[in-house]
């Protein structure tokens, strides 16, 4: 069979970023200021703490502090925490097929970069490497989910759940640990053969069950990710071997996870091309939600009246997603992927933010007299997918509201304004409003200038409590 990882290696480390069309390049630059946003969002959230608790037992002397925060880690070990902050909101941006490709990647990158940097020159030096690196592992990730898709689309029809792989994984376990071991590779400066076998290493790491969405637990598959990487690619340089081939051998990641229709070609094409940042591109979140919960709130708001308080029964028509149908749920976490508690809160509130996902938000008395008046269909004619899903919503008063989309769907992208507004409003309290400026506009220059690299650094690096 044709020599598919290795051809994949060789496009990927042959990517010139300055040879990248400034429409991609955009992209990818939103991706990367779209996943600041999340990680900063992320940082505070009781799972990260949690995290932090755990790591506070297994301290790196001369590791990298959190930001903000009063201890250190290994890189791998930083890139565990900055994967599971970036998506524990499920904060980040979608792509299609689904997975969650930013925290895999951005995670790792991060943390080399910043075990590496102990001056700021370090981050402004490599700009390009870090744009290479992570092009080619979102690409990765992008091209591993294209070309499982006929096998998703088996299971989806014979199982009943959608978008995960044969068995039900979560993709961001299954590609993400490949891209963050891509990127790492690059950055690392690992020889073709290395980055070879950093990639097989990688399929004896990738997991993550579906059956955890909506617990705390499915963070930690792109933490876990990120951190795999990380371990992978240090591993392979130090000469631990593993199956360089793992994209066309028997056992092999494309045989395991992508099924006997696995499209090979779909790796070396995407690669060739850096297409998925613009075929089809990201959808990136208005809200901190499941991406279906997007278009549930989107529809939901049209039916808010300022200064009243509905007291009738609400009915939501939604594709099959078996995991967003919660009720009555028990958690935050779980409240981020429930039709039925965006729907209500949207309705009663007229608006979503952070705070809506709250205990003190789902405790509330008139939220849980909606919820107890709400109900559910899910029509499996309905396309189960986020970019041609629908959401219908009936009051018993006779209202009704139909939505296909969000601000910043596939159908509705996103922009410059709206994801540097976005970033502004998630890095509060980390920054002055002159230097969340600054940020954004390095991010987006040619070369990120010396005192944004020191600014970003010094945060990070910030030994200090929260």
């Amino acid at each position: 069979m044709k020599a598919f990882t290795k051809e994949l290696v060789q496009l990927a480390l042959a990517i010139n970023p300055e040879k990248i069309p400034a429409t991609t390049l955009d992209t990818i630059r939103l991706l990367v200021l779209d996943g600041l946003s999340a990680l900063f969002s992320g940082l505070s959230h009781p799972t990260t703490k949690i995290l932090k608790r755990y790591f506070k037992d297994s301290l790196a002397p001369g590791g990298l502090p959190l930001p903000r925060r009063d201890i250190a880690h290994s890189a791998a070990d930083s890139a565990f925490i900055y994967g599971a902050a970036i998506h524990v909101l499920d904060y980040e941006p979608m792509f299609h097929p689904p997975t969650h490709a930013v925290s895999p990647v951005l995670g790792a990158l991060l943390a080399l970069g910043l075990a590496e940097s102990q001056e700021s020159l370090s981050l402004m030096n490599k700009h390009q490497l870090f744009l290479k690196a992570f092009a080619a592992g979102i690409q990765l990730q992008a091209d591993l989910r294209k070309g499982s898709e006929q096998g998703d689309a088996i299971a989806r029809d014979s199982k009943n759940f959608f978008p995960f792989q044969r068995q039900g994984f979560h993709p961001p376990g299954t590609v993400g640990v490949m891209g963050s071991a891509l990127a790492a590779s690059i950055w690392l400066g690992l020889s073709e053969e290395e980055t070879c076998i950093a990639l097989g290493m990688a399929t004896s790491r990738a997991g993550g069950a579906s059956g955890n969405i909506g617990f705390s637990t499915k963070s930690t598959h792109s933490a876990n990710a990120a951190r795999a990487g990380i371990e992978c690619a240090l591993l392979a340089k130090l000469g631990i071997t593993a199956n360089h081939r793992t994209f066309e051998a028997g056992g092999g990641w494309a045989e395991i996870f992508g099924g006997e229709n696995f499209d090979h070609e779909q790796l070396l094409k995407g690669m060739s091309n850096l297409d998925c940042f613009t075929h089809p591109g990201f959808a990136f979140k208005k809200w901190p939600a499941h991406t279906a919960m997007q278009v549930t709130i989107q529809t939901a708001l049209a039916l808010h009246v300022p200064n009243t308080l509905f007291d009738g029964t609400v009915h939501i028509t939604a594709p099959v997603f078996n995991y967003c149908d919660r009720p009555f749920p028990k958690s935050s976490d779980e409240c981020r992927f429930s039709f039925q508690f965006n729907a209500v809160q949207a309705i009663l509130d007229g608006k979503v933010t952070a705070d809506s996902y709250t205990e003190k938000q789902l405790a509330r008395t008139d939220i849980q007299h909606l919820l107890n008046r709400t109900t559910l269909t899910m029509l499996p004619e309905i396309p189960p997918t986020f970019t041609d899903m629908a959401i219908h919503i009936h009051l018993s008063d006779g209202r009704s509201a139909y939505g296909d989309q969000w601000p910043g769907h596939w159908k509705n992208p996103a922009d410059y304004d709206t994801i540097s507004k976005k970033f502004l409003s998630c890095s509060e309290g980390y920054f002055s409003k002159a230097e969340q400026y600054q940020i954004t506009h390095a991010i987006f220059s040619n070369e990120m200038p010396i005192d944004a690299a020191s600014l970003f650094l010094s945060l990070l690096k910030a030994n200090v409590d929260a």
